[in-house]
């Protein structure tokens, strides 16, 4: 939970009031957030997954707009939220910021990540970020059938085992996977997984030496936090020195890890998921 107040700690310093936060929600409807980048269909399957009826507001202290709606999916009520576009974990706008701290503090049922089937390899390392995490989440190859004309194929059965998570081809505007959609988000469990991957040495060493000092509770997975240190996260960074009482050693190895790599942490963890991504890819084949 703390990790999740310094999220939004930046809003607060900026003299914004923010609402009092709680991972353990109370509300009666469990949630569905909608995550990617933009022109991807977000916004169409939204609609698709709502009907007409929904409400538009500003994320507290930002001017950011986020879309809310109810939808019954197998007579379960959720409320569905159509979030900015994103394009990584680790947010560099303020749009993003706000995807973030819905996904943290909401504490979602299921994450659908939506995808333009056609630029998968591109968008493929966000939802590696997401699986890091240990959140719920369903890959969305929107758009496929224009993929198809370009004669991409996907074996939709070997990228599922390979993700260990449901991959569901659709077409938003038509409404065609929309009920193979609602099926998998409504077999999914909110149980936290270990889904994160392995990188190559010296990385995965690195991240596996954070990740034995963290001893935080931290509502997210250690990976994801030390992947997020690594990069010098803010929030991340403040959240350790509260809640770890040897801070100064853990700080100490993340200075002399990236001493370890030719090139800044962040361009040689995203070159990782890159190729992990294109891995996963051509092993369909």
């Amino acid at each position: 939970m703390g990790f999740v107040a310094k999220i939004l700690e930046r809003f607060k310093d900026k003299g914004c009031h923010v609402p009092p936060i709680s991972l353990r929600s109370e509300e009666k409807n469990r949630k569905i957030v909608i995550v990617g980048s933009p022109n991807v269909g977000k916004s169409v399957l939204f609609h698709k997954l709502t009907g007409t009826y929904v409400t538009v507001s500003n994320y507290p202290g930002t001017t950011v707009e986020v879309f809310r709606g109810k939808g019954t999916i197998r007579g379960e009520n959720f409320e569905v939220i159509d979030t900015p576009g994103m394009y990584s974990f680790l947010p560099i706008t303020e749009e993003e910021r706000v995807t973030r701290s819905i996904l943290l503090k909401e504490r979602p049922h299921v994450i659908l990540h939506v995808v333009d089937a056609k630029n998968l390899e591109r968008m493929l390392p966000l939802t590696l970020q997401l699986l890091e995490t240990g959140l719920t989440v369903i890959l969305v190859l929107n758009i496929i059938d224009e993929a198809e004309k370009l004669g991409i194929r996907f074996d939709f059965s070997s990228l599922e085992k390979r993700l260990g998570i449901p991959v569901i081809p659709t077409i938003s505007t038509s409404g065609q996977g929309i009920d193979t959609l609602k099926e998998a988000i409504s077999g999914q469990s909110k149980e936290a997984r270990d889904r994160s991957f392995h990188y190559e040495e010296p990385m995965e060493n690195l991240l596996r030496e954070l990740e034995q000092k963290l001893q935080g509770d931290y509502g997210i997975s250690k990976r994801c936090l030390a992947t997020l240190l690594l990069r010098e996260d803010l929030e991340a960074s403040r959240l350790i020195r509260e809640k770890e009482s040897d801070s100064s050693s853990i700080n100490s190895l993340v200075e002399r890890g990236k001493g370890r790599f030719p090139h800044p942490i962040s361009y040689e963890l995203a070159l990782e998921r890159q190729r992990i991504a294109l891995t996963l890819i051509m092993r369909q084949y």
